[in-house]
């Protein structure tokens, strides 16, 4: 039997310091719901934070996107009107090209007529001289 009491008043200390563990674990519970509804407001603070931040983020990446849209729509317009105004320039120089060939053509006939000219003078040149000659003989003869 008094293995029994001792097995008792082991037992009730035992369970007496579990009681006492209990408590003290059940007032901690119990304070910590506080703590993690503080915690989970701070989180939730938080994740706003990051949400508005990252909508702010998608926001600027939009518009960023229409003003690069924006950018190459119209370097594609300028590329249009730069091949457009190289293909006039480049018919406008076409054309002055043909305008040389033919001033060139023109002044090759123009020298070729010349020389024939030049060529043809001399032959009167030389005519004329021989006809004066014939003339003075004929003048100093009579």
């Amino acid at each position: 039997m008094e293995w029994e009491k001792v097995v008792d008043k082991i037992r009730d200390l035992i369970l007496g310091e579990i009681r006492e563990e209990l408590r003290d674990f059940k007032a901690t519970v119990s304070g910590q719901p506080s703590g993690f509804a503080l915690a989970i407001q701070s989180i939730n603070a938080r994740m706003e934070s990051i949400e508005s931040r990252q909508s702010n983020i998608e926001s600027e990446l939009r518009d960023i996107r229409r003003a690069i849209y924006e950018t190459n729509k119209r370097i594609d317009e300028l590329r249009v009107e730069l091949k457009t105004e190289i293909m006039q320039n480049t018919q406008r120089i076409d054309d002055t090209n043909k305008r040389i060939d033919d001033l060139f053509i023109e002044v090759a006939n123009i020298r070729g007529d010349l020389n024939k000219a030049l060529s043809q003078k001399e032959v009167i040149d030389d005519l004329i001289t021989r006809v004066q000659r014939l003339e003075d003989r004929v003048l100093t003869a009579a």
